[in-house]
């Protein structure tokens, strides 16, 4: 027979960290497969042959690199594009300490002249807990294509950009690290399962501890039911 008699505040805490737990661990899971089903998806590729740089309207974008895990600026270029004004995200300034944009030129790739070729990225609005940008320093940390058109003084801004590939000091092009489907970020999607293990274990953790105390105060027991006297 088992005998339980619960400390009602004690219980009632419990329930709500419980839940609180396996929401956690739930809305972990579901990222893992958000990301599992996108990264089946591939990003849409196109390349610009014909464009002309526009110097002086460099915009800076905030970044974690998905390789290296290396936080720094992305080089945000505008180039025109016919009537169009689109943004490459074409170069990146390692480093938290933001670049003086005076001393940015338009990355060399673009000065001569050759395709732009990268994945074609249609950004998501900003999210609500997303810091405010500095316009006057050119500095953003999330893209908001239409304000940052509008800050560098052009019109007709394209509703995405190109994340094309980064050269590095050796000369190489190398595949840009940012080049993720809309609505993706850095992190693996094994970060996130690990992250909804660890939410439900905690959760398997505090029930375990929650009857062990039960039992240790002794207002939890089990034992044989007694039987009856004749």
């Amino acid at each position: 027979m088992i005998r339980f008699r619960p400390y009602w505040v004690m219980t009632a805490l419990s329930i709500v960290s419980l839940a609180v737990l396996i929401l956690l661990g739930h809305w972990q899971w579901q990222r893992y497969e958000r990301k599992m089903a996108a990264a089946s998806e591939p990003v849409a590729e196109m390349t610009i042959e014909r464009y002309q740089p526009i110097a002086g309207a460099i915009q800076f974008v905030y970044g974690v690199r998905s390789d290296t895990r290396e936080q720094g600026w992305r080089v945000f270029a505008p180039v025109e594009h016919g009537e169009t004004v689109v943004f490459v995200d074409a170069d990146f300034i390692a480093g938290v300490e933001p670049p003086n944009p005076d001393e940015v030129r338009v990355p060399a790739a673009l000065r001569l002249g050759a395709p732009i070729s990268g994945a074609s990225i249609r950004p998501e609005a900003p999210g609500a807990l997303t810091l405010a940008p500095r316009p006057l320093q050119r500095l953003w940390f999330a893209i908001d294509l239409a304000a940052m058109g509008r800050n560098g003084g052009l019109q007709n801004v394209a509703n995405y950009y190109i994340a094309s590939a980064y050269v590095g000091a050796d000369g190489r092009a190398a595949r840009n690290p940012f080049a993720l489907a809309p609505g993706a970020d850095p992190l693996p999607p094994e970060r996130h399962l690990g992250y909804a293990v660890t939410w439900w274990g905690l959760a398997l953790v505090l029930l375990v501890v929650y009857f062990a105390y039960h039992a240790s105060v002794g207002r939890l027991s089990f034992g044989r039911a007694r039987a009856r006297e004749d």
